[in-house]
């Protein structure tokens, strides 16, 4: 008995670390875009420097409005309003080259996020007509 209750324990406690493994904090988030700029812009490492400030700032300031209770589309103007702050910082950082880069590559990121966003939507629909059509098919059988 005391093996299944330590085994359920140990469970228990790897699935709650997965869980917290899954936020990431704002430091976190602004080395792994900051790391994903320096490649693809082929920043200076003064440009490295900033970048990386400029992505924690806007991280933080993004984590901080996420925490209070707002709604999500107050939620998404927050967010709005860092991304043009941080994009304003970004055309004083980087070289008119580098920054039309950026822009591309953000452009090409938010087309790709919106594809997703859209075939989930369409699978979610498809799967309600389906739920839809079988809920149908087994009244008919009754």
């Amino acid at each position: 008995m005391k093996k299944i209750l330590f085994l359920f324990l140990i469970s228990i406690s790897s699935l709650l670390n997965a869980q917290e493994k899954a936020k990431k904090t704002p430091e976190e988030k602004a080395k792994k875009k900051t790391i994903e700029m320096v490649s693809t812009l082929k920043l200076t490492k003064e440009q490295d420097a900033l970048i990386y400030s400029t992505n924690l700032k806007v991280y933080q300031s993004i984590q901080k409005y996420d925490t209070k209770e707002h709604s999500k589309k107050d939620k998404k103007k927050q967010k709005d309003i860092a991304q043009s702050l941080r994009d304003k910082e970004f055309k004083r950082i980087l070289t008119p080259a580098q920054f039309k880069l950026y822009i591309a590559l953000d452009k090409a990121d938010d087309a790709r996020k919106d594809a997703v966003k859209e075939s989930k939507k369409k699978e979610k629909k498809e799967k309600k007509k389906d739920d839809n059509k079988t809920d149908k098919k087994d009244k008919k059988k009754k």
